[in-house]
């Protein structure tokens, strides 16, 4: 990776597809780790329920 310009508010850099490929697959993955975590989080919040009103929930979404 090189950096090829640099200011307050930006930065160019030059770099390989590969790494710029594989940046890219972990930003996405965090982005399904936080939805995740933050699903997991609302799921312990949430009242327990039946399989048959934990359906009519889903559905309803």
């Amino acid at each position: 990776m090189c950096i090829l310009e640099q200011n307050t508010r930006n930065i160019t850099v030059r770099i390989s597809n590969t790494r710029w490929n594989r940046l890219m697959e972990l930003e996405n993955a965090y982005r399904i780790a936080k939805s995740v975590h933050r699903a997991k989080k609302e799921c312990e919040k949430a009242p327990a329920m039946t399989l048959d009103e934990a359906r009519k929930y889903i559905d309803s979404l």
